[in-house]
């Protein structure tokens, strides 16, 4: 292609842009616009625990707390399959081995520095019985497990419900339109723009204290009561008149 049929091609593509911006710009320069926030919030029973428990062990040797970290977290997995889970049920989330000084008496004048070793092997439980979320971690922290991370009571599927709210934000945005246009006796004539801002969805999260606690083996069942999730949506709408 010559540069001359080049340069004519880049110019009919820049006219048609400006004729049509222009006409837009024709279009909307003699109508007002209203420009409303429209949110929604639905909330659902979850149906599906999602539980991080985590087997922590320490020594002076290394290799001792990892096979002692190994021993422990085998223990808890055959425990966790003996109750029923399958394997794709459980995960090992993660594993670390950290080295930290610590300040010990020697006598009672002297004190010495002693290098300790911790294994953390971290492992991620789920399962759709969730009146039995408490059994689970009992039945873990018998076999060996002695930290609970978190507890999250969540939706399998949160897509439908996800949508159902932006459903329900943009009708909102266009009520408080109508709403405002009738207090200013104007009439609505469509909608120009829509922008969805943000579709949020948050699991149901325990107490701080019950996260942050450490797991004890007692012969009262752990009550776990999950509560209903949330899912937000919000829509910036903008109608003419």
């Amino acid at each position: 292609m010559s540069v001359k049929k080049l340069f004519f091609k880049l110019f009919y593509l820049h006219l048609i842009i400006l004729l049509f911006s222009i006409n837009t710009f024709a279009a909307t320069e003699n109508q007002g616009i209203i420009q409303t926030y429209g949110e929604a919030e639905i909330t659902a029973q979850p149906d599906l625990a999602r539980i991080s428990i985590s087997i922590e062990t320490h020594s002076q040797s290394a290799n001792e707390a990892a096979e002692e970290n190994a021993r422990l977290a085998n223990s808890v997995l055959k425990a966790l399959y003996g109750f029923g889970l399958l394997e794709e049920d459980i995960k090992t989330s993660s594993y670390r081995l950290n080295s930290y000084r610590k300040w010990e008496k020697k006598d009672s004048k002297n004190e010495q520095e002693q290098i300790y070793y911790q294994a953390i092997n971290e492992i991620i439980i789920q399962t759709t019985q969730l009146d039995r979320a408490g059994i689970i971690i009992d039945l873990a922290a018998k076999a060996g497990a002695n930290n609970i991370n978190y507890i999250n009571f969540e939706l399998r599927d949160p897509q439908m419900l996800m949508l159902q709210a932006l459903t329900m934000a943009t009708e909102q945005a266009q009520q408080k339109a109508e709403a405002i246009a009738q207090g200013a006796s104007l009439t609505i004539k469509q909608l120009f723009s829509v922008k969805e801002e943000r579709t949020f969805y948050a699991p149901y999260r325990l107490q701080d204290n019950m996260l942050s606690r450490e797991m004890t083996v007692s012969n009262t069942p752990t009550p776990i009561s999950p509560d209903e999730v949330v899912i937000r949506a919000t829509v910036i709408a903008e109608f003419t008149f």
